[in-house]
């Protein structure tokens, strides 16, 4: 009935609420923590994974990403949530934007229940903002892409933070 969670949150209080992090890599056991989980990956698979869309990723799939050194972007959704169909042909373009510099994953909270609850999801869409294998931001709510975009560039490449 225990689904394996491929990481374990070790949290770290930030100097404020947006500087908190949640660090991903180690594994939750019946016996208590468990080293990261390498990614198999070879750097060629690594980028032609990041090709411009957004993919699906279950439990394992996202410890794995989580891990990599390119930043990421998750989406967290549900097929009958309406902002969320509304907001992943933006999702799209932001992939496509930032291809090569970030990867766009996404993640139904439908299907990996445990993921969500494990991430904290209490309102959909929400984005998660991951560098440096740790939560660095996370917004609730459908938007567009330039304010995608926007979050993006503060989160992982130090660009001014949008109002």
């Amino acid at each position: 009935m225990t689904r394996h969670l491929a990481l374990l949150a070790l949290v770290t209080l930030g100097a404020s609420a947006s500087a908190s992090a949640v660090r991903v890599g180690a594994r939750r056991t019946a016996t208590g923590v468990a080293p990261p989980v390498r990614s198999r990956a070879c750097g060629a698979r690594a980028s032609a994974m990041m090709g411009g869309k957004a993919e699906e990723l279950d439990t394992n799939g996202f410890s794995q990403a989580a891990q990599g050194s390119v930043p990421l972007l998750v989406d967290v959704y549900a097929h009958w949530c309406g902002p969320c169909q509304l907001m992943a042909p933006q999702l799209e373009l932001v992939a496509d934007a930032y291809a090569e510099r970030v990867r766009v994953v996404k993640i139904d909270s439908d299907k990996e229940e445990e993921l969500a609850a494990y991430l904290r999801i209490n309102g959909l869409p929400t984005l998660l903002f991951i560098k440096d294998k740790a939560v660095v931001g996370r917004i609730e709510g459908a938007m567009m892409q330039d304010e995608i975009s926007s979050w993006v560039d503060h989160y992982f490449f130090e660009g001014p933070k949008p109002s």
